[in-house]
Order: C-alpha cells, then sequence, then structure tokens
C-alpha cells in the first residue's frame, strides 16, 4: 500500500479541449453520483494523473484523450447525426451525461473499468464496471491500496478489449476494420498492445519501485513514431529514351494490418520529383494509396454517407506495393512517403537518389 503522502499533489488539469463545464461540477469528478444516488467510482484523468504521471502524459497527448473533443469528431459527428458514434468515442456519456470525465472521451476510467468485451463487426459490446473502485489492469502482482483495488484483467494484454472500437462494418461498409485485418493477417500471435503499446521499466505509480513491462500509452510506439516505422521503401532510378524512369516499391514491413489503417480517409502519398543539376524541380508525380468508400453513384464520400467500396490500394502485412514514374530528364529525383489525414502530413520515409543509382530506406 503507498503512503498517503506518495500522491498529494494538486490535481493536474487535463490540456486538450474539453468543452466547458458548469462552475457546480468538481473538475476531477471525483465519486460521481447518478439520479438513483448510487456512487460511481469515476475520477477524471488528472486525477488519475496525481500518481499515474507517466500514463497521464502519454494519454494526454494521444487520440484517445481527444476522442470526445477534437474538431473533426465534432465536426463529423455533426454532419453524420449518428448516436452510434458515442459508443466509442464518449463511452461514459450515458453514465455521466454532463460530466467533465464525460468530455474526455477515451478517458483512464474507460479502458481501466473495462470488463465483458466481445468484438463483432457491427460493433463490439462491453461493460464499463464504474460502480465499483476496481481499477482493471494486465497485471496480477499489484495489491489494492486506499484509493481503489486492483482488478487483474488477462483481457487487458489482449486485442480483443481494442477489438470492440477498433472493428465497425455497419450495414456491410468496411470504416473500422484494424481488429478484424490484424486477426486474419500473419502477426495475429501479436496483440495490438505489442506495438502500440510497447513495454518499458518504469514505475507504475508515484512512490511505488520500478517494474518491467509497463506500457507506454501514447498508441504509437514509444516515441509516436509507430506510424514512420510501418514501412520499407526502395527507389531505383534511371535515364531511358529521355526520361528519368523512377520504380518505387513500398513494402508493409512493420505493422501487422494493411496499412494506412484507422478511418477510411487515412492516405499513404507518394511524392516523386525530378531535379536537375541546379537543384530546381523539373517534373512531379504523386500516388495516394488507402481504402475510398463510395456512394451508390460512386462518387468518394465520408463514410458515414458510403454505401459500399470504391477502391482499395492499402498495402497488407508484408506486401509490397509498386509504382513506376517517368519524368523529365533530371540528375536527381527525391522521394517522400507521408501519412496523410484531412490537414495532417507525417513523413513517413524519404530518400533522394542520384538518377542510375537505387536507395533503401526503413526496416526490412
Amino acid at each position: 500500500m503507498l503512503a498517503a503522502s506518495a500522491c498529494s499533489k494538486p490535481s493536474r488539469p487535463v490540456k486538450h479541449d474539453a468543452a466547458p463545464v458548469a462552475a457546480a461540477v468538481v473538475a476531477d469528478a471525483a465519486m460521481a453520483i447518478d439520479a438513483t444516488a448510487k456512487k460511481l467510482f469515476v475520477h477524471g484523468a488528472g486525477r488519475c494523473g496525481e500518481c499515474h504521471e507517466k500514463m497521464f502524459d502519454e494519454w494526454e497527448v494521444s487520440a484517445h484523450a481527444k476522442s470526445a473533443t477534437s474538431a473533426r469528431y465534432k465536426a463529423a459527428v455533426a454532419d453524420a447525426n449518428d448516436p452510434a458514434c458515442v459508443r466509442c468515442h464518449v463511452p461514459l456519456a450515458d453514465a455521466l451525461p454532463h460530466d467533465i470525465v464525460t468530455s474526455e472521451g477515451d478517458t483512464c476510467d474507460v479502458c481501466h473499468t473495462m470488463k465483458d468485451v466481445v468484438p463483432t463487426k457491427d460493433g463490439g459490446t462491453f461493460t464499463l464496471a464504474i460502480d465499483d473502485m476496481v481499477k482493471f489492469g494486465p497485471r496480477c502482482d499489484l495489491k489494492d491500496h486506499y484509493f481503489h483495488r486492483m482488478g487483474c484483467s488477462p483481457v487487458h494484454k489482449e486485442a480483443t478489449i481494442c477489438g470492440a472500437c477498433h472493428w465497425w462494418e455497419p450495414k456491410g461498409v468496411p470504416v473500422f476494420t484494424e481488429y478484424a485485418d490484424w486477426k486474419a493477417g500473419p502477426d495475429s500471435n501479436k496483440p495490438c498492445q505489442d506495438c502500440h503499446m510497447p513495454p518499458s521499466k518504469a514505475a507504475i505509480a508515484t512512490g511505488s519501485p520500478a517494474r518491467t513491462g509497463v506500457p507506454h500509452h501514447g498508441l504509437l510506439g514509444i516515441a509516436g513514431d509507430l506510424r514512420s516505422r510501418a514501412l520499407a521503401l526502395e527507389v531505383a532510378t534511371k535515364l531511358e529514351a529521355g526520361k528519368t524512369v523512377v520504380d518505387v516499391a513500398l513494402t508493409n514491413s512493420g505493422a501487422g494490418h494493411p496499412v494506412p489503417a484507422g478511418l477510411p480517409e487515412r492516405r499513404i502519398v507518394v511524392h516523386v520529383k525530378a531535379l536537375d543539376a541546379a537543384g530546381t524541380e523539373v517534373g512531379s508525380e504523386t500516388r495516394s494509396l488507402g481504402r475510398v468508400l463510395v456512394d451508390a453513384s460512386g462518387k468518394e464520400v465520408p463514410f458515414w454517407r458510403a454505401v459500399k467500396v470504391g477502391s482499395d490500394t492499402r498495402i497488407a502485412p508484408g506486401a509490397t506495393w509498386k509504382e513506376t514514374f517517368a519524368l523529365p530528364a533530371a540528375a536527381t529525383v527525391t522521394v517522400d512517403v507521408v501519412h496523410h489525414y484531412a490537414d495532417d502530413d507525417l513523413p513517413m520515409l524519404a530518400a533522394k537518389v542520384a538518377v542510375g543509382k537505387t536507395v533503401s530506406k526503413g526496416r526490412k
């Protein structure tokens, strides 16, 4: 048991774009009470962060922390007008409809009270044990303490817990298929957590000893670079019939599911440029890879308006996408591979190749 003084610093505010809360609502939402006067043991992430500072800092900048408040989500849910979104984006909405914890989306007390998880293509089911002081996690070697009891939960080590939200195919339209894709792929013996929550040696709570196997809570690898490590790039160039011929090969060497993953609007974009001896661009071409959802007329639309798949050029685990580009005669070629979503471009791989040479980048 930790001494009370081990976690005595003030409650930490959540820094992301939380919705305004009435003054009467306590910021850390400790021990919220529902309409039947039954105690609900739910706390804001800042309260959890008083003791679990490492996990809080990692979670706070993750997509989970912004699942209910990001501008993209709010715009999409307003347009879609679909209550199905709330189940995973605001899991505590029914229990705490006007509470600060609700605005935190996939907060600590969502994942760590989750049990009875069943993934399905129609949207999985789960129970949140918020009427008890237990907090579930993958470790079974921890003792109860004064703030909450410890729940030994094997499912927290399994992909099943992720599949409850990361598999959704409404009316047969594949919107989120990461869980199903992973399960059908060659790495189904490795749970999501191996890559998305890699372990390290750290203290689980303030005042506790450092332990091995403590998961990272940022969800994109320890350095947030999981996407940039997913692919390997090979670029071969030659001058042929007055053209610069560029052969580009992208191999999914690091992901256990097709890439790009997640929202159907995500893309892997390949930019190829030809430069003359002075470094001036003389030509360029771009290719975009991903799953395109369309309406009945075949027009690309947001997933909530889609009725079928128009095309799917995602790169499966272990597979290679190849394309040849024919550009004006040049001295050098640059290839930039980025992960694109909305207005964000995350650099993944880049190569600069003298014409006549071959260059490889990334993990084979």
